[in-house]
């Protein structure tokens, strides 16, 4: 938390399905958290208005017994096609020069129109003898930060802290397993969202890789509707349900696992790039989250696929007297890394 303060910190998180809102309050051990799910008509490829994502959010801070004033502040996440973050090179430069030189430098990295962007940095290194900075960009159309904005506003608040989805993540990944020795062969996190998911590898010394990925929770949808004459509602049902399992050998079961399959393809093929750029962790360990993770066998197709270990990605969950105590679930991995952000 910002040194000084004692009032708590919120990450808030609006995702397809639900809104999530996590609070930490300095000095306390465990996170509060409350999820308001979007109404089941509502929720589609186009967000609800901002007026109702403003009653859900009201509704999540009402079961947390919050009221706005009470917070130090919110930090609020943005994903999308337009989100990108990329760790480029640029000459040696005081401070005050990077946001010009970021701003002409990105042209050559980013597929949009630098001036419909918002563009941020953060220097990761400078290295005097090459004459050279790292620094990481994170960029979001104005049009889609607007957007994330505009629930809050409804409700006569302003996030203090905006940040891209990946960063939050790893955020959330990084201090959940400070305790834990680290690994010589790293650690990849893959977050699945409704229509598309981050993959996100860094390790102290390392180039910050992020991809998106065209693969989410409405590919699973399809591959089961495929299988059940074409029913989007009965394969929604099926994912959703508690009992589902890509273990089985249920037509359902049997679709979504060759999906899921695809979706491991696709993160070979990412790490495989990420190894024409720096040295590739021979073996790391997958950290699998969102919504899609609490399918039961998810992260263990993943694992198959890739022949590396993976692990439902829960950073909520607390070990009381030696056995692990689920909270939340995996679908609050990027509140709690934006909770986080003022740390």
């Amino acid at each position: 938390m910002k040194l000084g303060s004692s009032r708590p910190w919120a990450g808030l998180d609006i995702g397809t399905y639900s809104v999530k809102l996590v609070v930490l309050q300095p000095g306390a051990t465990k996170a509060r958290y409350a999820e308001a799910p979007i109404p089941r008509s509502l929720a589609g490829d186009e967000p609800p208005a901002p007026a109702i994502l403003a009653s859900l959010i009201d509704d999540c801070m009402t079961r947390l017994k919050l009221a706005a004033r009470s917070l130090s502040g919110i930090s609020v996440g943005v994903t999308g096609p337009d989100v990108i973050v990329k760790q480029i090179s640029l000459p040696l430069m005081d401070e005050a020069e990077i946001p010009g030189a970021l701003r002409f430098e990105a042209r050559k990295h980013l597929p949009f129109d630098v001036q419909t962007l918002v563009l941020d940095h953060q220097v990761l290194g400078r290295n005097t003898a090459e004459r050279r900075l790292d620094v990481l960009l994170a960029t979001v159309s104005q049009q889609r930060l607007d957007r994330a904005l505009a629930p809050l506003r409804e409700l006569g608040l302003e996030a203090a802290i905006v940040d891209a989805a990946p960063l939050a993540l790893a955020n959330a990944l990084r201090h959940a397993l400070a305790k834990e020795p680290a690994t010589e062969d790293g650690r990849v996190m893959l977050d699945v969202g409704h229509r598309g998911a981050w993959l996100t590898l860094r390790e102290k010394g390392m180039l910050f890789f992020t991809r998106r990925l065209d693969w989410g929770g409405a590919q699973l949808t399809q591959a089961v509707a495929g299988v059940l004459g074409g029913s989007r509602e009965r394969a929604e049902a099926w994912k959703l349900d508690p009992g589902a399992t890509l273990a089985g050998h249920q037509v359902e079961a049997l679709a979504a696992r060759e999906s899921v399959e695809r979706l491991g393809d696709e993160v070979r093929r990412s790490l495989a790039y990420f190894g024409t750029l720096a040295p590739l962790p021979s073996s790391p360990a997958l950290y699998v989250s969102g919504g899609v993770a609490r399918l039961q066998g998810f992260a263990e197709t993943l694992s198959e696929r890739l022949g590396i270990p993976a692990t439902t990605f829960s950073p909520l969950d607390t070990v009381e007297r030696g056995a692990r105590v689920h909270a939340g679930g995996p679908q609050f991995a990027q509140a709690y890394g934006l909770a986080l952000r003022a740390a």
